[in-house]
């Protein structure tokens, strides 16, 4: 299964691409509120490791991706009058990440997979792909640094590029605003 460094830099990506285009002209080289969010969603379902008899059980499902934009939903309704659908959706699309990227991961732990369809199916699922290398947790085991280090390489290999991609695409792409000074200035006929 992949690193929280692996989802984080997922939900980095997501972040970066759910962000309005004037948020990510004037955030400059800081990373905005929708980055930050993305990153911590998209890892967060790793918080269940602390008790490994709940690891890739409910929090790594389609139940709980369901509940956290239902909470999102409630929370930005409530505090600004208005469901903020950029919200809800990242935090769908950040935590989804984190489905998607243990289905294409590496198991050895038995059961293999996690309960991507909980709370209609407590069945294991995992694609058999193995894009994500395996991580030792037993991090007392001889070898187990070497084997986490090597699949730390592979995580960010792959994840950087794609953060690094979405990143300068946001930064790069024209706004929807003004194009030159004369856009500005009153029309004769109006």
């Amino acid at each position: 299964m992949p690193s929280p460094l692996a989802h984080g830099l997922a939900g980095l990506a997501i972040g970066f691409a759910a962000e309005p285009s004037a948020v990510a002209q004037t955030s400059g080289r800081r990373l905005s509120s929708f980055a930050v969010v993305g990153a911590v969603i998209a890892a967060l379902p790793d918080l269940d490791l602390i008790h490994s008899g709940l690891h890739r059980g409910a929090s790594h499902s389609v139940g709980a991706t369901a509940l956290l934009m239902i909470i999102a939903a409630g929370v930005t309704g409530w505090v600004t009058g208005r469901v903020q659908w950029r919200w809800v959706l990242l935090i769908g699309a950040a935590h989804g990440s984190h489905i998607l990227m243990d289905w294409l991961g590496t198991d050895r732990y038995p059961p293999a997979g996690l309960e991507a369809l909980w709370p209609f199916s407590r069945a294991f699922y995992i694609s058999g792909w193995d894009i994500f290398p395996a991580t030792e947790r037993r991090i007392y085991l001889p070898g187990a640094w070497i084997t986490n280090l090597r699949a730390l390489v592979a995580e960010v290999g792959l994840m950087v590029p794609i953060a690094a991609v979405t990143f300068l695409a946001k930064r790069t792409r024209r706004s929807r605003g003004l194009t030159s000074v004369r856009d500005s200035l009153q029309r004769p006929s109006a």
